[in-house]
């Protein structure tokens, strides 16, 4: 079993980033990737990651294609690329407990983990901290830790050591051979440090403009450069003249930095004795300063083979081999419920995102309030004969204008919330972090969804629950009469008349907030920024709106969403019927029929499709 990557193409553009790349990563390998900026590092680890897809080849790790079984795929790895982002308010610990539990532990062990991966990056002290105060070299390390989070048998690590203080470097050093010292894990180390990487890899792949030139072990690449020697003496010329007698490779310069005394000459002698050179030299009457050995140096087989000619050391077939059969199971269940328990728990621990859901159940409360004030003063008027008559308020009508006076405000924040569920992410970087556990795309958008419909749901129950509390304190659910200064009261509508389409008006509000929802999340996947998603969701809701007044004219007004829900441009809506009918209005009909349900249907269903297309194809930073 090992990571491959086989016959990889992949292009950016007219760019190609990575040609035809063969490489295999085996447990116990600590496998060193080195190349220029722009070599093709990134993209191949992102790759393997699972974060690109190769556009041609495959990508197995332990025999699950990448492509076929990613979760498999993902619950064998970890990895950082480059600058790792965090959620800055919660702590060290709360950002690794969540991605834990992402990663298929329940809670206990996930907080377990995270103290245990702190601990081996030199964080434990720092574990309740908010990310936001750390430094970059703690970020740094922070991002280390969730690498590893779970024991992933394969690491990825792009160029771990920016941002490290050379403790750090010296104990990144160590983790990195504890890693691989039991033969079970292996790490792919991305580093312009090639003395680290010489340091802890025992193989090497060197990448140059998307082609491997080079994949093998330190040693049998260090061999080549043994026998390295550096020769300083008092004569350039006669020691240029003795060299080429002997037929020795060299490359000379001043010694010392002083070009009128002496000469210091970098040998290449092989198998050759220095003894042998030195007893020329002395026969050659050549003062011989002194002759040291140079220690063998990954850097210069680096630059050796990037100065060579365009060629590679990969295979060039590009048909991969059939895979092995896969190894036992390992991803976790009910990947779709571990995304939405994670963004549940994220948002509910912040106070501004409880006090939006709570907010509209606010606006029904003064509503309500001040209907039942209005009421008992019209009464009182009755009594005392300043009035000549009154019309009496029921639970109902209370209810149903509760209801009106919230859902606008529910509307606004679920295109809001909605906007946030990928921008939010995306904007952060934290998408990746996700992304980066054994969860597909399909499920970060369904877990997301649940989560947004979680919060959504819950501020339309906090408003009804006050609704209906509120207005059984002030009025009775019973029958709607007229009150008379000198008469008997009159009867406008039974309570029996109103109570059968009670549980259909409540059932009539959940789609076009959930549609609303739906909406702002395919935002939220169109526009990248967040703030810029947040403006384009609320103008968004707008829009449909005011384009009743187009679609009207033309018999479309019921495919509006906005047809659908109370507005102050006219409500046409189900709640409004009702609410006519609670008070007796002879008039009361609603002319949408079954479209009440059909309408919000449909958009919530597109909205949803095209977002997960484009989630599909989105990519993540």
């Amino acid at each position: 079993m090992a990571l491959e990557l086989i016959a990889v193409d992949h292009r950016y553009g007219r760019r190609q980033s990575l040609q035809s790349v063969h490489m295999t990563v085996q447990p116990g390998d600590c496998y060193g990737f080195i190349g220029h900026n722009g070599a093709g590092k990134t993209t191949a680890m992102r790759i393997a990651l699972g974060l690109d897809r190769p556009q041609r080849g495959a990508v197995r790790i332990d025999g699950f294609d990448t492509r076929r079984h990613p979760r498999e795929a993902r619950a064998r790895i970890g990895g950082t690329i480059e600058e790792m982002q965090w959620y800055g308010w919660a702590t060290a610990r709360d950002n690794l407990v969540a991605l834990a539990q992402l990663q298929g532990l329940t809670r206990a062990a996930a907080r377990r983990e995270a103290e245990r991966v702190l601990d081996e990056v030199g964080l434990a002290e720092h574990a309740a901290r908010p990310v936001r105060t750390f430094s970059q070299g703690m970020r740094q390390r922070l991002g280390l830790a969730q690498a590893i989070l779970g024991r992933p048998r394969y690491v990825l690590l792009d160029e771990p050591h920016n941002g490290l203080d050379p403790e750090g470097i010296a104990e990144l050093r160590d983790l990195l051979r504890r890693l691989t010292a039991t033969g079970e894990h292996a790490v792919l180390v991305s580093s312009h440090q090639l003395r680290e990487v010489a340091s802890v890899c025992n193989r090497v792949g060197v990448l140059r403009q998307g082609r491997l030139l080079l994949e093998g072990d330190v040693d049998s690449l260090l061999a080549a450069t043994r026998g390295r020697w550096r020769l300083e003496t008092d004569d350039r010329a006669g020691t240029q003249r003795v060299l080429g007698d002997l037929g020795i490779v060299h490359q000379d310069g001043p010694a010392n930095g002083n070009p009128n005394h002496g000469t210091a000459f970098d040998l290449e002698l092989g198998a050759g004795s220095p003894r042998e050179l030195v007893r020329a030299l002395v026969r050659a009457e050549i003062g011989v300063d002194q002759i040291t050995p140079r220690p063998a140096d990954l850097e210069e087989v680096y630059l050796r083979l990037s100065g060579d000619a365009p060629g590679t050391a990969s295979p060039t077939s590009t048909t991969a081999p059939a895979a092995r059969a896969p190894t036992p199971r390992l991803a976790p269940r009910a990947p779709a419920l571990r995304v939405w328990l994670h963004d549940v728990q994220r948002h509910g621990r912040r106070w501004p995102v409880a006090l939006l859901v709570a907010g509209p159940a606010v606006f029904a409360w003064r509503r309500i309030e001040t209907l039942a004030d209005t009421a008992q003063a019209h009464v009182a008027e009755v009594e005392r004969g300043d009035l000549f008559s009154t019309a009496t308020v029921t639970g109902f009508e209370a209810v149903g204008r509760g209801l009106a006076a919230g859902l606008p405000a529910i509307t606004l924040l679920a295109a809001a919330l909605g906007s946030q569920t990928i921008a939010g992410d995306v904007s952060l970087g934290t998408l990746r972090n996700t992304l980066l556990r054994p969860v597909r795309r399909g499920h970060v958008l369904a877990g997301k969804t649940l989560a947004l419909a979680t919060a959504v749901l819950t501020s339309l129950g906090l408003l009804m629950a006050t609704a209906w509390l509120t207005a059984a304190r002030h009025f009775a659910f019973g029958d709607r009469m007229e009150l008379y200064r000198d008469a008997e009261p009159d009867l406008w509508i039974g309570a029996e008349e109103v109570w059968p389409y009670t549980a259909g008006t409540m059932a009539s509000t959940l789609l076009p907030v959930l549609a609303y929802a739906a909406l702002g999340l395919l935002v939220g996947t169109l526009v990248r920024r967040a703030v810029w998603a947040l403006a384009t969701a609320l103008g968004a809701v707008a829009a449909v709106d005011l384009a009743r007044a187009v679609a009207r004219p033309l018999d479309a007004e019921p495919w509006l969403l906005a047809a659908h829900q109370p507005s102050p441009l006219g409500d046409t809506s189900y709640l409004a019927f009702y609410v006519d009918l609670a008070i007796g209005n002879a008039e009361a009909f609603y002319e949408f029929g079954n479209m009440v349900w059909a309408v919000p249907a449909t958009w919530c269903a597109a909205a949803l499709s095209i977002a997960a297309l484009r989630l599909a194809r989105m990519r993540v930073l």
